[in-house]
């Protein structure tokens, strides 16, 4: 299904944080925190961008993530709060404890790439969330591409959204400077293999060092599970959908949604 490990995106923590330090997601998680209350559980926590800020409010967080540079990276940035950080595989660890919340961001979900890999998720988070807790994440929504003016002349979607389509030109997603203060340019290709409901991007930065192009290539695959997918899976692995929404300002989801974002409970 792909010849790469996945994870070459995450390798390095403090790149990961310059590429995305926005706010996204961090009000409706954490209003889910209050709304359950604690303890707090993340799957897939990264460097902690969501986390760190609901253990602000006083909540005990437990960070979940198969990688030891970004929990790493979480720990240092946590000193004082009421955060831990484990390292695991969501597919198959076991804490012992359950959660009032257990939420995943960053369209984490998205991750894990077969349907084998998406049940054997859920049947943790099912194993480690509270009777009366909630368990909330987001994905990309399955969208094809459609004839408005600036789709149809190739605008590059913002953010970490994209269509069902496969692109070999390079676009450019996003220029910054990094912690050595080089401009680092950050520009992406991609396939779609509706076959397997999988998007493979890869991801090239450019930078200059000593007057000499350098240029780093990532791969990474995520697949896209549509609404009606979705609600048949959580249904088959024991959970059910209380809310769901298009968008992190809770509109209502519809066929034009960029994002799923879906509230669920355990089904009794």
């Amino acid at each position: 299904m792909i010849d790469h490990g996945n994870l070459e995106e995450f390798a390095d923590a403090d790149v990961y944080d310059l590429e995305d330090d926005s706010d996204v997601g961090i009000a409706f998680y954490a209003a889910l925190a209050h709304e359950s209350g604690g303890p707090v559980l993340e799957i897939a926590c990264g460097t902690g961008r969501v986390a760190i800020p609901i253990a602000r409010q006083g909540f005990a967080v437990t960070g979940l993530d198969v990688v030891p540079g970004m929990l790493a990276r979480a720990r240092a940035k946590s000193a004082g709060l009421p955060t831990r950080w484990l390292e695991g595989d969501a597919r198959d660890f076991d804490l012992g404890e359950t959660f009032r919340l257990i939420f995943l961001t960053g369209n984490a979900f998205q991750a894990f790439l077969t349907r084998a890999d998406q049940e054997a998720l859920l049947g943790r988070v099912r194993a480690h969330l509270h009777d009366d807790g909630l368990f909330a994440f987001e994905t990309r929504n399955p969208r094809q591409r459609i004839a408005a003016a600036a789709e149809a002349q190739g605008t590059p979607q913002a953010g970490l959204f994209a269509y069902l389509e496969s692109r070999e030109t390079e676009q450019l997603w996003q220029t910054y400077t990094d912690a050595r203060g080089r401009t680092v340019r950050l520009s992406k290709t991609q396939i779609w293999d509706p076959g397997a409901q999988l998007l493979h991007w890869t991801t090239f930065r450019r930078w200059h060092e000593d007057g000499v192009l350098q240029t780093k290539v990532t791969r990474i695959a995520v697949r896209f599970t549509s609404a009606q997918e979705l609600a048949r899976l959580l249904h088959d692995n024991g959970l059910e959908i209380v809310r769901q929404y298009g968008g992190w300002n809770l509109e209502p989801l519809s066929a034009a949604s960029r994002s799923i974002i879906v509230v669920c409970r355990k089904r009794r």
